[in-house]
């Protein structure tokens, strides 16, 4: 029985256990048997995220979990995953004094105890592994309490692929180059994440882990062009060139649900809801892969009649149509008479505007340009029948995270189209997305929690009143990943003040979390959030402003305001 169901927005309970050994005895319970709604299950250090995928469910669900009792032990019984370790980590001299021992026996523990994949987070492919006894346990002897292992001061820039690294109680492995702040005690040549294997994750949540010394010399071979990020070449006849991507041109559909609990984000279109609404302008399916391109500046060309939409941001479209060559005769200077001197070719277009969400035709040789956004900077462009592309785990969506989903689109991309455009266009059920006024504040709503007590006082809740009271901007280091906030030079230090001193588990974040770090300043998590953070949570924005969010310039001022997860009235 979890000791706490917290709601996480609207759509999301997070249930709170004491022991690892729980955690994972809850996660296999909901994954054997699913509760109704039940979209998908994520494990972490104390905690077991629960997403569904309706509000009705969610209530439900709480009721529910509260009910059901788990029994720890049965992990590690099925697959068995060894990994050849080469123990020459960077710090696995001073880690070993730092704990007591030598360095021969801190890798004598390491490689003799049995480890248990615990959670995914951080990476595909990084996996957070427990002693046995603490992932099947509710109890340990004295004996059996795992090391805990302190994260570095200062987290290096780069740490190289294949580093084994013990951090907390957990070990893992570095399944590519990326930052970090873990003791780096080895390395291994084992594929953490291989999108060519059935199962792309080595090391999924029960696994047992065995760590095998090996004397030789180990080598990680050069990687291998990634197939999630090849440039895409259509296999059929080209319909779209790209002349021009902008700033920033990315491939996007409605991402890969399902999949957190292997470390794996969603992704997709930041603004779900234009990316919808300009499918169904011009009668695709919602899930159909489009353009999303930031700031404007794009520009295509067509060869082939065309049906397009565009949506999200309040931009200018246009459409531009060569015309007939005109050659006129230049007169030179010669002696004493003029003289033709051939003929010179002036290339010509007819230039006309097409409106915004609303379906308009292309002819072949046409080009569309965007323009610079006046309000929002993201717009979403459709063609009728579906831009094909590669699709990885499911979906076409690039992921600036994780790596995942073809690379940035580039000028003198191709595209082919998935199906014939479709006869039924010009109607779509979804609202356009509200849009950011320019010189206004935006507020965006959230509903508190699930750790909004870290910043609870005697009296009240500070941290709350001053997420709600004071203005923020939104910093020029945002991105797809999330929206970072700053406070004006008048507000305190911190902005927003923890009143619990301990570091919080790592555990899952939803879409819209507002989670606020020691410089108290929040960030909100956008499309490509991280599966699991260590910070708490103060709040989640509701999915009815999240493409409001994703539509945020820099320099931005926002305000949030509480409200009822069901009503959407100020609480």
């Amino acid at each position: 029985m979890p000791d706490a169901v917290r709601a996480a927005g609207q759509r999301a309970l997070l249930a709170d256990f004491s022991t690892p050994a729980e955690v994972l005895a809850f996660h296999r319970q909901l994954t054997a048997k699913p509760l109704a709604g039940q979209v998908e299950v994520v494990p972490a250090a104390r905690t077991v995220l629960i997403v569904f995928r309706t509000r009705n469910h969610t209530r439900e669900a709480a009721r529910q979990l509260r009910r059901v009792r788990t029994r720890p032990g049965g992990v590690g019984e099925g697959r068995e995953v060894e990994i050849r370790v080469q123990y020459d980590g960077a710090d696995l001299d001073k880690l070993a004094e730092l704990l007591g021992m030598s360095s021969q026996g801190l890798i004598d523990w390491h490689s003799s105890t049995r480890w248990v994949g615990g959670f995914a987070g951080f990476a595909p492919g990084f996996t957070y592994c427990l002693p046995e006894a603490v992932a099947t346990r509710r109890r340990l002897r004295k004996s059996e309490q795992p090391f805990q292992v302190p994260r570095l001061s200062s987290p290096r820039t780069e740490v190289p692929e294949g580093s084994v690294a013990l951090a907390g109680e957990f070990s893992a492995v570095y399944p590519r180059s990326s930052p970090g702040g873990w003791q780096l005690i080895g390395t291994t040549d084992a594929v953490m994440w291989d999108l060519d294997r059935p199962e792309p994750v080595l090391i999924q949540p029960g696994d047992a882990v065995r760590y095998v010394p090996v004397s030789d010399q180990i080598t990680l071979s050069a990687a291998a062009p990634s197939a999630a990020r090849r440039r895409y070449v259509p296999a059929g006849d080209a319909v779209v060139d790209v002349l021009h991507p902008g700033p920033q041109t990315l491939l996007q559909d409605l991402g890969r649900p399902g999949r957190s609990g292997l470390g794996v984000p969603r992704s997709g279109a930041a603004d779900v809801q234009a990316l919808r609404q300009a499918n169904e302008l011009v009668g695709n399916d919602d899930s159909a892969a489009g353009f999303e391109v930031l700031y404007g500046g794009f520009e295509l060309a067509v060869r082939q009649i065309s049906v397009l939409a565009v949506t999200g941001a309040e931009t200018s479209l246009q459409v531009a149509t060569p015309t007939a060559p005109e050659t006129s005769n230049m007169a030179v200077s010669g002696t004493g008479a003029d003289k033709p001197s051939g003929g010179s070719t002036q290339v010509s277009e007819r230039v006309r505007d097409v409106p915004l969400r609303a379906p308009f035709l292309m002819y072949p040789g046409e080009r569309l340009r965007l323009g610079v956004p006046e309000r929002g900077i993201r717009s979403y462009v459709a063609f009728s029948g579906g831009l094909a592309a590669d699709r990885v785990l499911g979906s076409a969506a690039t992921d600036v995270l994780s790596g995942l989903g073809p690379a940035p689109v580039a000028s003198g991309d191709t595209f082919a189209l998935v199906g014939v455009p479709s006869g039924f266009v010009g109607i779509a059920d979804v609202a356009r997305t509200a849009l950011p006024e320019v010189g206004q504040p935006t507020r965006l709503r959230f509903v508190v929690g699930p750790r909004d007590e870290w910043f609870a006082g005697r009296h009240g809740n500070p941290g709350l009143d001053a997420l709600t009271s004071l203005p923020w901007t939104v910093s020029r280091d945002s991105n797809r990943i999330g929206l970072r906030l700053s406070a004006g030079e008048e507000a305190p230090t911190p902005a927003i003040e923890r009143t619990r001193p301990e570091e919080l588990p790592s555990e899952a974040v939803v879409r819209g979390a507002i989670q606020v770090p020691g410089s108290g300043e929040p960030v909100l998590f956008l499309a490509d959030h991280p599966v699991t953070g260590g910070y708490p949570v103060i709040g989640v924005v509701v999915r009815e402003d999240l493409g409001l969010a994703a539509q945020l310039p820099p320099g931005a001022e926002v305000s949030f305001q509480a409200v009822d997860p069901d009503t959407l009235e100020p609480a």
